[in-house]
């Protein structure tokens, strides 16, 4: 049986998903909608999948989703709505980071830079926290404001989600990630660890390129 979990119910409108495409530059083959009074974050239809307005106002996602995003949340075992915007904002920006470093950056290499922790404020999302002393990307929000309330819906196809096999998410939220633990620190993390820290910048350097 799905966990139970409480959620507002959404407040956007038809006209904030037309800025999607106008503001935000969204792709008009790729299909939104409004969620309907049986859908949640938690439960949408077959072939479907929620996400949050504030991921394109102040987190710089777009679609499609990339892979090792996607490949990072079917590891940890979470729903595409558990996170909330600050899981989103550090998960991209170490990406973005290692990719622009050259490096394979992962799971693995991820649970080394970061503590993923259940959002007490927002029951059944999580949150990202640097590990003391490996803050790589400074100057991020971490408060977001309403941002459950802006939900919406998206159909699951190659415009959204590209060639990931989406079933490899799960179809309702999980109580808590997967815990595989952390690897042993070898030369390698270490150096990708030194590469990323010599390159550290501010969140609001980062754009959409």
């Amino acid at each position: 049986m799905a966990p139970s979990f409480s959620y507002p119910l959404p407040t956007i409108k038809a006209d904030w998903l037309e800025e999607l495409y106008t503001v935000h530059i969204v792709d008009r083959a790729v299909v939104v909608d409004l969620a309907s009074t049986s859908e949640s974050p938690k439960a949408v239809l077959d072939g479907y999948d929620g996400a949050y307005l504030s991921l394109f106002e102040t987190c710089g996602l777009f679609f499609p989703i990339s892979d090792p995003v996607l490949n990072i949340l079917a590891e940890l075992g979470l729903s595409l709505t558990q996170m909330c915007p600050n899981f989103f904002r550090h998960l991209l920006a170490l990406l973005v980071k290692a990719r622009e470093e050259g490096l394979l950056f992962g799971l693995d290499e991820l649970r080394h830079l970061v503590l993923i922790k259940r959002n007490n404020q927002n029951t059944g999302t999580f949150l990202m926290s640097p590990r003391p002393g490996r803050q790589i990307v400074l100057g991020f929000m971490y408060h977001d404001q309403n941002w459950r309330e802006e939900y919406f819906v998206i159909k699951i196809d190659e415009a959204s989600v590209g060639s990931f096999d989406f079933s490899k998410l799960p179809r309702y939220w999980a109580e808590d990630i997967v815990h595989s633990g952390r690897s042993s620190m070898t030369d390698g993390l270490q150096g990708l660890i030194g590469a990323l820290w010599t390159g550290r910048s501010d969140w609001s350097s980062f754009d959409h390129s």
